[in-house]
């Protein structure tokens, strides 16, 4: 290093704040945390292949840069690759998997053991929303009365109306 590249004691490099922030967005994220076990293993590189190989020195060069998203794409480009020249092939391939998908038909309907809950809310004004409120009642009879009763009074003529349930899905015979 010439002395005009010398760095000041207590100063730090561009690339030396990148490895920060990285460190500190994994901190932050609290991935780091995570048990190692929801994170699938990296795919071992089949012998013999050089795509593979291709592939696990790209994985390699992104870990040593500290890329993990890198890392991440050569690890799913090896998986695709091994799933499509490797399928049942020595060590390194993955077996192919066997997954079943059930589709089993709901009908959503709704709970007879709760009542519906019927509400309005009064949003005239001329700057700010009256903000008027009904009340929550199990007929709709009584927030409408409650509306004409407000624009009585008020003349305000606007309102918010809400309606609220609680649904169960059944399986359809």
């Amino acid at each position: 290093m010439t002395e005009e590249q010398q760095i000041e004691p207590g100063t730090t490099t561009s690339e030396e704040r990148v490895r920060a922030s990285r460190r500190a967005a994994t901190l932050h994220s609290g991935l780091h945390l995570l048990p190692a076990t929801i994170y699938p293993s990296p795919p071992v590189p089949v012998p013999g292949c050089r795509t593979c190989d291709e592939l696990a020195e790209m994985r390699r060069t992104a870990r040593t840069e500290a890329d993990r998203s890198r890392e991440a794409d050569a690890n799913v480009l090896l998986r695709r690759h091994q799933r499509q020249a490797h399928t049942g092939d020595g060590e390194g391939a993955e077996k192919p998997r066997r997954r079943i998908f059930r589709y089993v038909p709901y009908s959503i309907v709704q709970d007879g053991s709760a009542e519906p809950e019927y509400e309005a809310r009064c949003v005239s004004g001329d700057e700010h929303d009256c903000g008027a409120v009904s009340g929550r009642h199990p007929d709709p009879a009584k927030v409408e009365e409650w509306q004409r009763l407000h624009t009585q009074e008020t003349r305000h003529t606007r309102y918010r109306r809400c309606f609220a349930d609680y649904s169960v899905l059944e399986p359809q015979a």
